[in-house]
């Protein structure tokens, strides 16, 4: 059900129930998971209490045949309710059970009274209201539950009651109609305002659900526990990470001939493509800028072996490009680079690792996520440095020497080059 949608919950004045079946069945699953350990004890702590008055009543009555074979029969029946039937068997009939062993339990004990010695009856008329608060309140009753049995026992009680001339008809309104238009009133206002809270609880749980999928959509799911957790202030942090760039080669070119909605559909299909693999590998996407998407793998998780898992990630998204190029031009998408002297979509990719401050970068007002510092800038620059060597992942030396002997193997030495805002030679590989 979406709760967000259904913000006006009709309630029956007379059942107390929700109108909304749908609903309602939600509201039973809900408070069953709450009371089925009470209803378990209560069972078999009002068994043991109602052994102690049969065998009071059997003192004072005598051994009366139906009195005794209906108690007999009561006793199977709670036997195959609490150790039989199934939980969703009791879920569902619980009430309908309490219902009907209580009706029959008072009146089974009042009538047997009343026609065998009503004298002998141990209980006076100033019980009742005190029976009353039970059938409301101790057992698990619904609103229209608790009145049927209410009425139900209380009437042939207080016909006993007066026989034995322990109350007169005068008391009636005192110790009966009064008691129990309070009880009834409490009892559904108590049993709206519990369905009221459910429904609330219901919104707010979906609200939270929905805002928890809108912040993973727009930050991850590592980012937005972590927003959720510490309120959104992500203070700047220094960690140990992996920065990637990857870049589509001649994507001017690429959308150059296609129309607004179509370059979106483009890239929105790239990115899912991609996306999949960096999450496969533990990666967090800090931004997408154009066709370029920037990847820090070990922040704002901490994971071991980032290095490795970026390298892996790349060459992942390498092959992931090469089987989405495959499906373009089955459907022909491809026309719109083909046609441009294009073969296929290519990327380039460049990754360094090292230390980077992580957290929230700018104005109080609107913040991001990023990562700064040398780390990005040289994973920047090495993959533009794809364009002059024609590689397609460059990496540097420090991811080089991380890397797992069968990684080494694929990765050929390219030069030392000069990058920019670096006093010293950088070595590079390709993969």
């Amino acid at each position: 059900m979406d709760y967000n949608k259904n913000l006006f919950i009709r309630i029956s004045k007379l059942t107390c129930k929700f109108e909304d079946k749908k609903l309602e069945q939600e509201y039973q699953d809900f408070r069953w998971d709450k009371i089925r350990n009470y209803v378990r004890n209560l069972m078999i702590i009002s068994e043991i209490f109602n052994m102690l008055i049969r065998a009071d009543d059997i003192r004072l009555l005598g051994p009366n045949p139906w009195y005794i074979g209906y108690h007999v029969l009561g006793f199977i029946a709670w036997l195959l309710f609490l150790f039989y039937l199934s939980d969703n068997l009791k879920k569902k009939w619980h009430q309908i059970y309490f219902t009907i062993w209580i009706i029959g339990f008072m009146n089974m004990g009042s009538f047997s009274y009343y026609l065998i010695d009503p004298l002998a009856f141990p209980v006076k008329g100033g019980v009742l209201p005190i029976i009353m608060i039970l059938w409301f309140y101790v057992w698990p009753y619904f609103f229209l539950n608790s009145m049927i049995v209410t009425i139900s026992t209380t009437i042939p009680f207080c016909m006993l009651v007066l026989e034995q001339g322990s109350m007169t008809s005068d008391q009636i309104p005192y110790l009966y109609l009064i008691p129990f238009i309070f009880l009834s009133t409490v009892k559904w206002s108590k049993e709206k305002g519990d369905r009221i809270d459910f429904v609330k609880t219901k919104k707010l749980e979906a609200n939270h659900k929905l805002m928890n999928n809108t912040l993973q959509r727009y930050f991850g799911q590592t980012l937005t526990e972590k927003i959720l957790k510490d309120d959104g202030v992500l203070a700047g942090e220094n960690s140990r990470a992996t920065i990637s760039f990857t870049d589509i080669s001649s994507y001017s070119t690429i959308i150059e001939h296609m129309s607004p909605e179509t370059a979106v559909k483009f890239l929105n299909e790239y990115f899912t493509g991609m996306h999949d693999i960096i999450e496969k590998y533990n990666g967090y996407i800090v931004s997408y800028i154009g066709d370029s998407v920037m990847v820090a793998y070990g922040a704002p998780k901490k994971v071991e072996d980032h290095e490795l898992l970026a390298v892996k990630s790349a060459i992942g998204m390498r092959d992931k490009l090469k089987e989405m190029n495959d499906n373009w031009d089955k459907t022909e998408f491809s026309r719109y680079w083909k046609n441009n002297g294009i073969d296929e979509i290519k990327a380039r990719t460049g990754i360094h690792t090292g230390s980077v401050i992580a957290g929230n970068i700018g104005s109080e007002r609107m913040l991001q996520y990023s990562t700064i510092g040398d780390v990005v800038n040289v994973a920047a620059r090495l993959e533009q440095v794809n364009k002059e060597l024609d590689s397609s992942i460059l990496i540097s030396q420090e991811i080089y020497t991380t890397l797992t002997k069968d990684l080494h193997s694929l990765c050929d030495f390219k030069k030392e080059i000069n990058l920019k805002g670096r006093d010293t030679l950088t070595k590079v590989y390709s993969l």
